[in-house]
């Protein structure tokens, strides 16, 4: 590897980290193996970053984000639709994400750096969701009778609840049922 400056080997070796997470999830994350995939040596992990937790919750909140600024939607989308896709898009190219946040989620009550980490991520999907929220209210296409904060965190409960629900295998609850009742609750909360 050709040099790389402080900032630029702390980068690489946190792309590396992704990758890694994305391809393989948490459990895979070694120091060893985020080294091996960046081509370091195990020592320029722990020089660059103060633990494998951190290296893990900075490699999670990374993607997160990266997920959450994906716009899937064509140009003119409605708010509606935009709310629909922020909150349970079924694109296959996010699968690899849907799958580290239920392992985030698992993780979050055993590990401390992953619980602030997933905690964070949370804070992230309902500010992006409220921003829809108050932009739909804006452009007359919802009725918001409660706070959008209030409003995002109850859709996103729902979500969660019902992500958990599909992931046991349930009976009637396939992606199509997945997408009427958020449909449903939308409508119900949004006009």
């Amino acid at each position: 590897m050709s040099y790389l400056n402080r900032e630029e080997r702390r980068e690489h070796i946190l792309q590396a980290a992704m990758r890694v997470a994305l391809d393989e999830g948490f459990t895979a994350m070694t120091v060893r193996r985020i080294a091996s995939e960046a081509g370091v040596a195990t020592g320029q992990v722990h020089h660059h970053f103060t633990s494998g937790g951190e290296l893990k919750s900075l490699a999670f909140i990374r993607l997160i984000r990266a997920l959450l600024d994906v716009d899937v939607l064509q140009q003119g989308a409605s708010f509606r639709e935009q709310l629909q896709s922020m909150l349970g898009s079924n694109d296959p190219r996010f699968e690899s994400y849907i799958r580290l946040w239920r392992e985030a989620q698992i993780l979050a009550a055993k590990e401390g750096d992953i619980k602030g980490a997933y905690i964070l991520t949370m804070e992230m999907w309902h500010d992006e969701t409220v921003k829809i929220i108050n932009r739909g209210r804006e452009a007359g296409e919802f009725t918001v009778t409660d706070s959008a904060e209030n409003i995002a965190w109850r859709l996103i409960s729902l979500v969660c609840g019902l992500d958990g629900i599909y992931v046991l295998g349930m009976a009637k609850l396939d992606q199509t049922a997945f997408e009427s009742h958020l449909t449903r609750i939308i409508a119900l909360e949004l006009g």
